[in-house]
């Protein structure tokens, strides 16, 4: 159901202490690696963007395209050489999702990489799993899906009328959580935890294509 196309495209990145995922998009004739802006918020000179394969880190040259504003979790970097080929294309757009249909998204939660790798560089698959669009929210599309630490800056994918995705939909941002208290037998004490409600948080994929022409300083393809 997940061809080579989003595949070969989805990366475990890091940025300083913080780790997640990133994908990468071609814009007219450019590429660009895309994310959750709290995944590479500290990017700079001082702190590059990693990136995980033949079970290391490497260091990629890169420079920021833009940080999504007003609170929006979506950042977008410039690889100086492109990393992924542009024989496997993606389409970059939500347009013709649904209210209720099935959507995938892809990333590595908490560290678990698959024993199954590609290319010379060595990337892990990433894993995969399911969820359903539950809501439209502004700038944002709501799904019922269990996402996990990891899965920040994952690419969510559909195929339009349902069939085998296609599109990249949306950027994974994280989950909406409820305060819930901690017991000690039968007696509730004052510490809470951050239960995950399964209500996932992403951001159309459209808000890193703006980002993007607004400083389409992306590596040729």
């Amino acid at each position: 159901m997940i061809t080579a196309n989003f595949i070969h495209r989805t990366f475990r990145i890091k940025c300083g202490n913080s780790i997640g995922t990133g994908f990468t998009i071609d814009v007219n004739g450019k590429q660009y690696l895309v994310t959750a802006k709290h995944v590479v918020e500290g990017f700079s000179a001082l702190t590059p963007l990693e990136v995980f394969g033949n079970n290391s880190w490497v260091a990629v040259a890169a420079a920021l395209v833009a940080h999504g504003g007003n609170g929006i979790d979506v950042s977008v970097i410039a690889p100086k050489t492109a990393m992924s080929p542009q024989s496997l294309p993606v389409v970059s757009s939500s347009e013709g999702l649904t209210y209720g249909q099935d959507v995938y998204f892809l990333g590595f939660p908490y560290g678990v990489l698959s024993k199954c790798i590609f290319a010379e560089a060595g990337h892990p698959l990433p894993l995969v799993k399911k969820a359903i669009l539950s809501a439209f929210a502004g700038d944002m599309y709501l799904l019922d899906g269990h996402n996990n630490p990891g899965f920040s800056g994952g690419p969510v994918l559909f195929g339009p009328s349902g069939v085998t995705p296609q599109n990249i939909a949306a950027i994974v941002s994280g989950y909406r959580f409820h305060p819930e208290a901690i017991h000690l037998g039968d007696i509730e004490t004052d510490l809470r935890y951050k239960h995950n409600t399964g209500i996932m948080i992403t951001y159309k994929i459209e808000i890193a294509l703006a980002l993007i022409q607004s400083n389409p300083i992306g590596a040729p393809v």
